[in-house]
């Protein structure tokens, strides 16, 4: 999951998550869908009825990054960049849109009774750009590469591999066969092979050039597409035809190199390149451009109320039940994305392979959520406006305080509603506007009692950070939850590959009654295209998973 001044999550060396502090909204940023969620915009001229078009081979696509672009995808540490490589370069598995393990340059895997050793079969049929045969000797250049990596001085920004930490041993047993022998069982061993793979021969251009500039032919893949070029501010690709998988109709692609979001846009307006994200107030201004044309798809992100568990009031489930029925989750979804987007009710969203969707959906109903409320012995015995209780032999009023970041003006919206709300239950919230950092430092620290934040899910959702009782003391468990039947079930689902999906349903169902976090709502990532690029399916993992079909008219 991300961790921002927008969302929050947990470093790589955590949780194999992600950990970056910035805006994500160039259009590199992932999201989530099946493309029954994509959502086009109705032509501006809807009596014109659209004739559907064949794909046309040929044609260059210009697209827009703030990513300084490290060619070496062992060196990729953030989103953007690994998604632009991933065009270059190959991993031995990739990662589809509904976060599900596919086969890449690994045409299938056995994992032996113990779920330590893997056997990676290799493709027979791939080549590399400059023509050499890839074999198990390159994947074993790539570990050692990686385990050279992990041993030196961290001079750079660098990933940290917390993936190869559990690898006890690896050998490339013949050309077409590689063998990874863990020290412990991992079910999400394979999420982390999906770094690119790099050649023998590059690995040791890396070893004796000591750093200088690469040439344009040194950055060699296996990916749909090889370098032409690189610049200080643009990369060229041109599409790969020895390509062992479907080959792109895209002849071309020209990445360029912006300072800011700002600069794109501007780019974008001027039709210098053909796509960018857009944020829901921008919606009107794309619209009405006549050769532009708007998507809408689920994202990997979500908002949600962290609730401190040791606040007695806060403590019972039957307050937090109410205070989520009580709030208005469909009109702040409106009004903060213009209803682009979903309510949600747990921490994985509908995207996802391990989405239960048997989960109990909580309808905003406030007369329920005040009876629960009386049920439970709240009332306003001295009609003050605040409910009021005595729990042990202290008296309580129904009220606490809500943090929230001023810099997000969607969050504060969000604050706003769930203020006036609650207010008609009888429940006082006090609003408070912190600096980002201030947020999180007494999130952290638990000084707190709630707080408007938001994640953003991994491929491979992975629930143990955020819930186990294990990581209430140094961990990100910063509502300090903690439900024995539920550990059980995470520890087992992190070495059971077979019967994962089966404990995530199960998991979700216990996060859904017990509601450590008040879930409200997952935004709609907005993309802008000039209309002569076609076939553009994004998905929650990477935009580039259907590249293959994008294509131009001419």
């Amino acid at each position: 999951m991300q961790f921002r001044n927008d969302f929050i999550g947990v470093p790589s060396m955590k949780r194999k998550l992600i950990a970056i502090l910035i805006f994500i909204t160039v259009f590199f940023s992932t999201a989530c869908s099946d493309t029954e969620h994509l959502s086009p915009i109705e032509p501006k001229e809807p009596e014109k009825q659209e004739v559907a078009e064949s794909p046309q081979s040929g044609g260059t696509v210009s697209l827009a990054t703030t990513s300084n672009l490290n060619m070496d995808p062992l060196m990729a540490n953030d989103e953007e960049t690994k998604a632009i490589l991933s065009l270059i370069y190959e991993g031995l598995v990739r990662i589809d849109g509904q976060g599900m393990l596919q086969p890449a340059l690994a045409e299938s895997w056995q994992i032996d009774e113990d779920g330590k050793i893997y056997t990676i079969n290799l493709r027979t049929d791939v080549k590399w750009h400059n023509g050499e045969t890839f074999s198990s000797a390159d994947v074993k250049a790539t570990f050692d590469r990686i385990k050279e990596l992990k041993k030196s001085v961290k001079k750079v920004e660098r990933p940290d591999f917390a993936e190869f930490d559990n690898i006890q041993s690896y050998e490339a047993l013949d050309k077409n066969t590689f063998i990874i022998s863990l020290y412990k069982p991992d079910a999400d061993f394979l999420y982390g092979m999906t770094r690119g793979i790099l050649s023998a021969s590059f690995i040791e251009t890396l070893k004796t050039s000591k750093g200088t500039e690469k040439t344009a032919s040194e950055y060699i893949g296996t990916g749909p597409f090889k370098v032409v070029s690189r610049s200080s501010d643009s990369v060229s690709l041109r599409r790969n035809d020895d390509y062992f998988g479907e080959k792109p109709y895209i002849e071309g692609m020209n990445i360029k190199i912006f300072p800011d979001n700002t600069a794109i846009k501007e780019a974008f307006n001027k039709r210098a390149v053909d796509m960018i994200n857009i944020e829901p107030e921008d919606w009107n201004v794309f619209h009405e451009m006549e050769d532009v044309y708007l998507l809408q798809y689920p994202s990997r992100y979500f908002e949600f109320i962290a609730v401190n568990l040791t606040n007695p009031i806060l403590s019972d489930v039957n307050v937090r039940q109410a205070m989520l029925m009580g709030i208005d989750r469909n009109r702040i979804l409106q009004d903060t994305t213009l209803g682009r987007g979903l309510v949600i009710d747990g921490p994985i969203l509908p995207y996802s392979w391990a989405f239960n969707s048997n989960m109990q959906q909580i309808m905003y109903n406030k007369r329920t959520a005040a009876q629960k409320l009386k049920e439970a012995g709240w009332e306003d015995k001295d009609d003050d406006g605040i409910l009021e209780k005595t729990i042990g032999k202290k008296k309580y009023k129904l009220e606490f305080e809500l943090l929230v970041n001023t810099s997000n003006g969607a969050r504060y919206q969000t604050a706003s509603h769930i203020e006036k709300d609650l207010k008609d239950l009888g429940i006082s919230v006090k609003l408070t506007n912190v600096t980002w950092d201030e947020l999180k430092s007494k999130v952290m620290s638990k000084k707190y009692d709630t707080a408007v934040m938001g994640w953003k899910l991994a491929p491979n959702p992975d629930l143990q950070f955020m819930f186990a009782s294990s990581e209430i003391k140094n961990g990100y468990n910063f509502v300090s939850y903690s439900n024995p039947e539920l550990d059980d079930i995470l520890i087992q689902a992190k070495t059971d590959y077979e019967s994962k999906k089966e404990l995530l349903y199960e998991a979700q169902e216990i996060i859904n009654r017990d509601l450590p976090y008040l879930f409200l709502y997952s935004p709609n990532e907005i993309l802008a295209l000039n209309k002569r690029l076609k076939g553009v399916e994004p998905d929650p993992i990477n935009l580039f998973n259907n590249i293959n079909e994008w294509w131009i008219k001419q």
